[in-house]
């Protein structure tokens, strides 16, 4: 689990990045930062922007936890690649030698359907009205990086 305490983005931007999670540029890093940015933010603001919390809880301090989990199912078709490859082949000629000859082919390999989930669990900490704390896990939980 990831604890930090900073900063504010837009909600959106960061639950859309659940479905970079493949993309070379969105991090965890990235998506802390933009977590950062939540900080300070209203209980209304955060309620506009995410929508109700799926779970929510009384926390013994007096504060509420609010928790949202978002899963990515991203689906890849099946296809066919070429995958080359030599073989070597020993035969005696009309003289009675043997020789060797290398014969490079290509041919065709299906790669099967393919589906990648990810799932990101974040949770807000809300004191008076306020975003204290944010919390977050999961292999969804990237975006790309502020510059």
């Amino acid at each position: 689990m990831t604890v930090f305490r900073t900063g504010r983005t837009l909600a959106f931007a960061v639950l859309g990045a659940s479905a970079l999670a493949l993309s070379a540029c969105a991090t965890e890093e990235g998506y802390r930062q933009h977590m950062s940015m939540e900080l300070g933010r209203s209980s209304d603001d955060l309620l506009m922007r995410w929508g109700p919390p799926q779970n929510s809880a009384q926390m013994s301090n007096g504060r509420e936890l609010w928790s949202y989990t978002k899963t990515t199912i991203d689906e890849r078709e099946g296809y066919y690649r070429d995958e080359t490859r030599e073989v070597k082949r020993t035969f005696t000629d009309k003289e009675g030698k043997t020789k060797t000859e290398t014969i490079t082919e290509t041919f065709p390999v299906w790669e099967p359907p393919q589906v990648y989930r990810s799932t990101c669990t974040t949770r807000f900490v809300l004191g008076g009205g306020r975003v204290e704390d944010v919390t977050f896990d999961g292999d969804g939980c990237v975006a790309e990086e502020l510059s």
